[in-house]
């Protein structure tokens, strides 16, 4: 064989290797994707106006593109804004990243979305939208959805100051945290460490309960459990939250989650 075709031949086949080597690590991987969006509105109108909108032409256009489970959900509390706050699941970073496109080129979905897209640069139907994009821990590697009702979920975000604090409370989480909420009745419904998004290094994760009130009581159990007792003395989970944000959720009567 001359040097030039060995040379091709070898460049092909390690190229093809290193390709199946990735197409295996991605089909052997099992951590979610969770996108949490909200549309940051400033009134009860606009928020119909959203609502309406995620109901009828995007919710069914990811159910035909296989995205789900999906959650829709508005605020409540004394802290209550008009936004719409979605939980999207993906089964990679490539169904994530092709969903515009894909909705893009969805007839059924271009036709219902029409009167969303349809609005004016003088009246525009939101502030803005955010949006964070997730990984699943490996303590908690797939999203567990409920759709009894009525119930709240609690929408926790837990900043740190340093990327190695940061690192620090997913290990927590993953290291023997994870059970304690349940044993309390806080029922988890998601964990996930933010790769993309405002605020970063932050973790953001979700839990559910039948009422404000049974919240409220999971967390008095929760500060006193002696396994968490125990875990927050550990010197190296000292100091990993710098700011928590909490936000309670009700689910529209169609959320998958």
């Amino acid at each position: 064989m001359k040097r030039r075709t060995f040379l091709q031949a070898t460049t092909a086949a390690t190229a093809l290797a290193g390709t199946n080597a990735i197409a295996a690590g991605a089909a052997e991987s099992t951590a979610d994707y969770y996108e949490i969006r909200t549309y940051h509105l400033d009134s009860q109108a606009k928020q119909q106006l959203v609502a309406d909108y995620i109901k009828n032409a995007a919710f069914p256009a990811w159910k035909r593109l296989n995205i789900g489970p999906v959650g829709v959900f508005t605020e409540i509390g004394k802290d209550a804004t008009p936004s719409v706050h979605l939980l999207l699941t993906y089964k990679s970073v490539e169904q994530f990243a092709s969903a515009r496109t894909d909705l893009e080129a969805d007839a059924k979905y271009q036709a219902a979305a029409k009167e969303y897209h349809s609005v004016k640069v003088d009246d525009p139907t939101f502030t803005r939208i955010e949006s964070s994009l997730l990984v699943a821990f490996d303590g908690m590697p797939k999203i567990e959805p409920e759709t009894t009702n009525p119930r709240v979920l609690e929408l926790r975000i837990y900043e740190s100051y340093s990327e190695a604090k940061a690192r620090r409370k997913v290990d927590m989480f993953n290291e023997g945290e994870i059970p304690i909420f349940g044993g309390v009745g806080l029922r988890p419904v998601f964990f996930g460490e933010t790769l993309v998004g405002r605020n970063v290094p932050n973790l953001k994760y979700m839990l559910q309960t039948d009422s404000l009130e049974a919240n409220q009581a999971g967390w008095k159990r929760f500060i006193v459990d002696p396994n968490w007792v125990k875990m927050r003395d550990i010197p190296k989970y000292a100091d990993t939250v710098s700011k928590v944000t909490k936000i309670y959720l009700s689910p529209t009567e169609y959320s998958e989650i």
